[in-house]
């Protein structure tokens, strides 16, 4: 088949679609990746062609103004900064869409361009369907991950949460609908998309959020889609750096400390709260700095602490540690429990509360939401990490979660797709 990967977002959104295109490859498909373009550079490097539209996301969220709304908690806000951004690239990333979907036999979208995916469907009848991390069709198992409560404990309740984010998603999202069918000379869509109506493979481990009996045969659960060590090669992550390894080897196994793309307001005082934390519990640190710049040179800055880059080998690295703390990402949350450690997770919104709820419901971690981050809290929640219940159990789940392949498992999802007829959502209406 000829596939469309639409993705955009921080390189946790983009990397599922390019370890499960990189698959597709390999298995004679002829893909084609749609992405924002601060991260089109290193997409490429897979092999995978890349088309890119002019949104910057890392721009904005490696600012100083995002750091101050954080810092103010004002996470609405932010919400709105980095909608508004993307509303001023619509022309942009609707060319760019219509351009990688144009003749393609099935359109495969992550989470944020999941609506413009089904309005493709909408207004070709081109199969579509959805690459979610996160559970976002509704359920009646828990609440939707975008609001507040994680589960009410009665099912309608629950399935009425995600009805309301349909509904808020759609109001935000119909501009730059409109703005894709004006790209593609067809009337605008005149009643609302709904991310769950679509098939979609979910790329996250069924240990860690089984599937719902309330979901349809094409939803797919299939284990985190995560880079092979052929994809990490290219992405440059191979490798262990030398110094790093000499660390590594050199003592006991560090606490991981990353906190991936997330703004942080206060680098330098985080970096202050982490090397004290590693002083009181005696143990080594080791920093990802991810998207934050902590005004120091990556290397050793003290004895039993390392600080490194964003480009690291996590199936290399977090094996070798005793306990993770970060910001409950999709990608890091499997690439730590993989590792068979336990999580603090310092979540902020959309799935890292989920991901935080969902470990702790498992035993697999401590749950620290970023607003309640000091230096106190961060001393507790990983001296709980380390205790002995926690440790016993993480490694005993890392011992199953290791046995998955999401990436080889979508790609063979997507290959009954190919030989049977393709998935259809139920709303398709006729082209105009």
């Amino acid at each position: 088949m000829k596939i469309a990967l639409l993705a955009h977002g921080t390189r946790g959104d983009v990397q599922p679609a390019l370890a499960i295109g990189s698959v597709l490859q390999r298995r004679g498909h002829s893909v084609r990746l749609c992405v924002n373009a601060d991260l089109a550079g290193w997409s490429a490097r897979t092999g995978v062609p890349v088309t890119s539209s002019a949104l910057d996301v890392g721009r904005f969220l490696n600012s100083a103004e995002a750091r101050e709304i954080l810092a103010r908690g004002r996470i609405s806000t932010l919400v709105r900064r980095v909608t508004a951004d993307e509303r001023k690239a619509d022309a942009s990333i609707a060319q760019s869409v219509a351009e990688v979907a144009a003749d393609a036999d099935l359109i495969l979208s992550s989470l944020g361009m999941a609506l413009r995916g089904a309005a493709l469907h909408e207004v070709t009848g081109r199969p579509a369907a959805s690459l979610l991390c996160a559970p976002m069709t509704p359920t009646a198992a828990w609440a939707s991950l975008a609001g507040p409560v994680r589960d009410f404990r009665f099912g309608p309740l629950n399935r009425l949460t995600f009805a309301a984010f349909d509904n808020l998603l759609w109001r935000q999202s119909k501009p730059s609908i409109g703005r894709l069918c004006q790209e593609l000379g067809v009337p605008p869509i005149d009643r609302p998309l709904r991310i769950g109506a679509l098939p979609a493979v979910h790329a996250y481990s069924p240990r860690l959020v089984p599937r719902p009996g309330d979901w349809g045969p094409e939803q797919h659960v299939v284990g985190p889609a995560l880079p092979g060590m052929e994809l990490r090669a290219v992405l440059g992550e191979s490798v262990v750096p030398e110094d790093l390894l000499a660390w590594l080897t050199a003592g006991e196994p560090p606490v991981y400390f990353g906190f991936g793309s997330l703004p942080v307001p206060d680098p330098r005082g985080l970096l202050d709260d982490i090397v004290a934390v590693a002083g009181q519990l005696g143990v080594r640190a080791l920093i990802a700095s991810g998207w934050t710049d902590y005004g120091v040179a990556p290397g050793k800055l003290a004895d039993n602490v390392f600080l490194v880059g964003a480009e690291l080998n996590h199936d290399e690295v977090l094996p070798r540690c005793r306990a993770a703390v970060h910001h409950g990402g999709s990608g890091t949350t499997a690439a730590v429990t993989r590792a068979g450690i336990p999580s603090v997770i310092v979540s902020l919104f959309l799935d890292q509360p989920f991901w935080a709820w969902r470990l702790r419901r498992l035993g697999l971690g401590i749950e620290l939401p970023y607003r309640s981050l000091n230096h106190t809290r961060l001393l507790r929640a990983v001296r709980e990490a380390l205790t002995t219940q926690y440790v016993a159990k993480a490694r005993a789940f890392g011992d199953v979660l290791r046995t998955e392949n999401g990436a080889e498992q979508a790609a063979a999802v997507i290959d009954r797709w190919a030989e049977s007829p393709a998935p259809r959502a139920p709303h398709r209406r006729a082209q105009p």
